[in-house]
């Protein structure tokens, strides 16, 4: 057999290889279609992330343009947070309430205090 026959016929199979090789480096190369799907992915969520955490940024704001402008707001922050009263009110305190953050007053005399 000539040496021009056993090059023509071994040369479709190198031209296939090649051709296999491109496409698997296609495919699963570090810039393959499968890792451009993966970055895709992550894109979606931390697109997802970062859109959740604006809105929770301008809830924050919202906020504390109300806490300035608005006393009942504030009145209200300043009631919860820290238990404060105004003078002649009674605060009670139940079971689950949360009567770690109040501390009771001593060495004034009220009604809940016996001799």
């Amino acid at each position: 057999m000539p040496r021009t026959d056993t090059l023509r016929s071994t040369l479709p199979l190198v031209l296939f290889a090649i051709l296999a090789g491109s496409a698997a480096w296609a495919c699963f190369g570090d810039r393959g279609l499968l890792a451009n799907r993966d970055l895709e992915v992550e894109l979606a969520t931390r697109t997802a992330q970062l859109d959740e955490r604006r809105r929770t940024i301008d809830h924050l704001k919202r906020e504390i343009d109300a806490m300035r402008a608005d006393p009942a707001v504030q009145e209200r922050w300043v009631r919860q947070e820290l238990g404060y009263v105004r003078p002649g009110e009674l605060l009670y305190l139940f079971p689950g309430d949360r009567a770690a953050d109040f501390t009771p007053l001593t060495g004034q005399a009220g009604p809940a205090e016996s001799p």
